[in-house]
C-alpha cells in the first residue's frame, strides 16, 4: 500500500512536533536579577523564535512547601508542555528562584524576591524584548501564596531599596494553581486548644512540620507566641491585600487536595468576589495536590491559556 506524500509530510511533522522539548527552547539559564549580601537569585528565560513582536511575559513561580524546590522546569514536569505552547503563541516565559526558608530566613523575602524579579523584567525589556504592559504570574502551591501577594500588594509594600525601584512590580493578572490563601486556616493556629492537642497525638510529624513551617514564616513559635505568630501570618496572607483594583485571577484547585485543602480556594474566591474582583475557579473532581494525573490537563491548560488570552491586550 503506498501513503499519500501529503499524509507522509504530516506524520514526520506530527513526529517532529512531539518531539520538541521545553529544555531546548531555553535561550538564557541562571541569569542574576538580585545580589543581596553574597546571595544571588536567579532566573531562566524562554523566548519565542522568529517573532518581530515583543512578547508577553509569563511569570512561573515554583512550589516546594517554601523550603525546597527550584525554577528548573524539566521536560517530564507536565507543565513544562504547558509553557512550551505558550511560547509557541508567541509568550515569553521567566521562571524565577526565590528565597527559600530556614532557621535563620523567613518571610517576606521570597515575595520582596519575586517583586524584585518583575522589576528585573522590565528594567532589562529592551535586552531581551520584553513586553511590559503584558507582565501575568502563574504560581503553584507555595508559589501561589507568594505570587499572590506579590500581585495583589502594591509597589510600596514588600518592596526593597534597590537600584531597580524606580521600576513597577505591577502585573496584570495571576493564575492560582492549588496555592494557599489564608496561613491561619492552613495551618490551624486559631483551632481551640484541645483540638490541637488531639491533633498532635494523632498526627505528631504533620504537627511537629506545621509548627517548623510556622516559625518558618514568622519567626515566632506557635506554642509560645501565638499571638504573634496569628498576627505575622494574617500579614503572610494574600487574601489580607485583595480591594477592588485587585488584578484578574484565575482559581485551579483540586477537591482532594490533602495539603492545601479545597477550602483555601473557595476562600479566596469568596474574597474575590466580595471585592468585585474579576476571577474564575476551576475545580479539578477528585484532583489532589500538585494535579498530576494526565486526565486534569486538558482542562487546566484549556482554562489557563484562554484566561490569559482575554488578559493580554
Amino acid at each position: 500500500m503506498k501513503w499519500p506524500i501529503s499524509f507522509i509530510l504530516i506524520f514526520i511533522l506530527t513526529i517532529s512536533a512531539a518531539q520538541e522539548k521545553l529544555s531546548e527552547t531555553l535561550n538564557f539559564k541562571d541569569v542574576t536579577y538580585k545580589i543581596k549580601d553574597t546571595a544571588q537569585q536567579k532566573l531562566d528565560i524562554y523566548l519565542p523564535k522568529n517573532t518581530a513582536k515583543k512578547s508577553p511575559v509569563l511569570v512561573f513561580v515554583h512550589g516546594g512547601g517554601w523550603a525546597e524546590g527550584d525554577k528548573a522546569l524539566r521536560d517530564d514536569y507536565y507543565l513544562s508542555d504547558f509553557f512550551l505552547k505558550f511560547i509557541k503563541e508567541g509568550y515569553a516565559v521567566v521562571s524565577i528562584n526565590y528565597t527559600l526558608l530556614n532557621e535563620k530566613t523567613h518571610f517576606p523575602t521570597p515575595i520582596e524576591d519575586t517583586k524584585e524579579a518583575i522589576r528585573w523584567i522590565r528594567a532589562n525589556s529592551e535586552k531581551y524584548n520584553f513586553d511590559t504592559e503584558n507582565i501575568g504570574i502563574l504560581g503553584a502551591s507555595a508559589g501561589g501564596q507568594i505570587g499572590m501577594i506579590a500581585a495583589y500588594s502594591n509597589d510600596s509594600l514588600f518592596s526593597e531599596n534597590s537600584n531597580l525601584s524606580n521600576y513597577s512590580s505591577k502585573i496584570n493578572y495571576f493564575i492560582d494553581y492549588f496555592g494557599p490563601a489564608d496561613m491561619n486556616k492552613l495551618f490551624r493556629t486559631e483551632a481551640p486548644g484541645f483540638m490541637i492537642f488531639i491533633f498532635k497525638l494523632i498526627f505528631p510529624k504533620i504537627y511537629d512540620i506545621r509548627n517548623k513551617l510556622v516559625f518558618g514564616f514568622t519567626g515566632y513559635n506557635v506554642k509560645e507566641q501565638k499571638d504573634e505568630a496569628v498576627d505575622r501570618l494574617k500579614v503572610y496572607s494574600p487574601i489580607t491585600y485583595i480591594s477592588n483594583s485587585s488584578v484578574p485571577t484565575l482559581i485551579i484547585h483540586g477537591t482532594k487536595d490533602k495539603i492545601v485543602p479545597y477550602s483555601q480556594a473557595e476562600i479566596l474566591k469568596e474574597v474575590l468576589d466580595k471585592n468585585q474582583v474579576k476571577n474564575e475557579m476551576i475545580s479539578i473532581k477528585k484532583g489532589n495536590h500538585g494535579l498530576n494525573k494526565e486526565s486534569d490537563h486538558e482542562l487546566m491548560f484549556e482554562k489557563t491559556f484562554n484566561f490569559i488570552k482575554e488578559n493580554t491586550h
